[in-house]
């Protein structure tokens, strides 16, 4: 086989690979979709801020689902006074982001997954997580709320990305 001919082969080969990925990357999302991955990210700043009357508007009250690890909360109310609350009375230079987020809508429902990163203190511990999560929301009144997410995360490695801006 001629020089010529394999180097025209591996053109065609790496031109193919590049199409594929191209084509295996997420599709642009509608204008729904990417209202989705504002809501979730309106979601983390006002975690990150603590600001519990933001999140008040953005939980859909008693029909709300919380999934963290194992565990499971039911209701706004339960999970802002119960456990959300006192954790972030104790966090300090917290810093909580959602990346990744593919958002899919129907109708007036929608899910998403993403990626999230948490670092911050609770007393003299250190937290670097990042993790996984799932959102289900509701279009109500012309607004996404969240009506269940499920996360779980582990401690940062070192081959991990880092924190984004």
């Amino acid at each position: 086989m001629s020089t010529a001919a394999i180097a025209a082969g591996m053109a065609v080969m790496l031109g193919f690979s590049a199409a594929t990925a191209a084509n295996a990357q997420a599709p642009r999302p509608t204008a729904a979709e990417a209202e989705v991955a504002a809501a979730i990210a309106t979601v983390f700043a006002a975690v990150e801020r603590g600001d519990l009357t933001a999140l008040d508007t953005l939980y859909a009250g008693d029909s709300l689902t919380i999934g963290e690890g194992p565990g499971l909360d039911r209701g706004w109310k339960n999970y802002r006074d119960h456990h959300l609350a006192p954790e972030l009375k104790d966090m300090r230079n917290m810093h909580y982001r959602p990346t990744d987020i593919e958002a899919r809508v129907s109708g007036d429902f929608a899910w998403a997954i993403f990626r999230y990163t948490l670092r911050g203190e609770i007393g003299e511990r250190k937290l670097d997580i990042v993790g996984r999560g799932t959102a289900i929301l509701e279009r109500r009144g012309g607004r996404w709320i969240v009506r269940h997410t499920q996360t779980g995360g582990r401690p940062r490695r070192p081959t991990d990305p880092p924190l984004p801006a």
